[in-house]
């Protein structure tokens, strides 16, 4: 079992345009940290507003449509709060400063490290347009090659650095998660003073 961080969590984002896996990456990225015995949080950019996480029939649901722009569901094991406003996600980090690992999907533009999902051929021109990419995710090993051939600047030997970008199958998740494990990321500080991070949904 790993032992727990005494500062603040460590932070990932998988990024990707859509329908690249992302969902399905970030569940696994979760699974493999939890399965070291580390605390791990999640955060997801939904693109559109009108979701919802309480159903019609509700408590939860019946009291936001009476006006509450803010309700909390407590039992013993769970706790869920539902806020009627936009949350800056720097906001939304600090309050899991107590975690291990903070596993983020979406929100591209943010400034923390970064897997980028990578399907097709043209997935691949994201990978320049964003910082701090430590790894890129190919679906297919024809796409890995192609990278290494338009020269993306990604390391054959899955070993994420500081200098390069690391280079992954998709199945590999398993490599990803022990690859995520050595990286030396910094720890995140919040400064609240900082503008809000805009986003599309991808």
């Amino acid at each position: 079992m790993e032992n727990k961080t005494t500062s603040e969590p460590k932070v990932i984002q998988v990024v990707g345009y859509k329908n690249t896996g992302k969902t399905t990456m970030t569940a696994a990225l979760i699974a493999g940290l939890a399965s070291k015995g580390l605390k791990v949080a999640a955060i997801k950019h939904d693109g559109h507003d009108h979701f919802e996480m309480d159903q019609e029939g509700t408590d939860s649901f019946q009291f936001g449509k009476a006006g509450a722009t803010a309700v909390a569901v407590m039992s013993e094991k769970r706790t869920a709060i539902i806020k009627q406003h936009n949350t800056r996600l720097d906001d939304m980090l600090s309050q899991f400063s107590d975690y291990d690992w903070i596993v983020i999907e979406g929100f591209k533009n943010a400034p923390y490290p970064k897997l980028v999902m990578v399907r097709e051929a043209d997935d691949r021109t994201l990978v320049r347009k964003l910082q701090q990419v430590v790894g890129v995710v190919f679906w297919a090993p024809e796409l890995l090659k192609e990278a290494e051939m338009l020269n993306v600047h990604i390391e054959k030997d899955q070993h994420i650095s500081k200098k390069a970008m690391a280079s992954f199958l998709f199945h590999e998740r398993e490599v990803i998660v022990e690859a995520l494990l050595q990286l030396q990321l910094t720890n995140v500080k919040y400064d609240e003073n900082e503008t809000s991070i805009e986003d599309k949904p991808f």
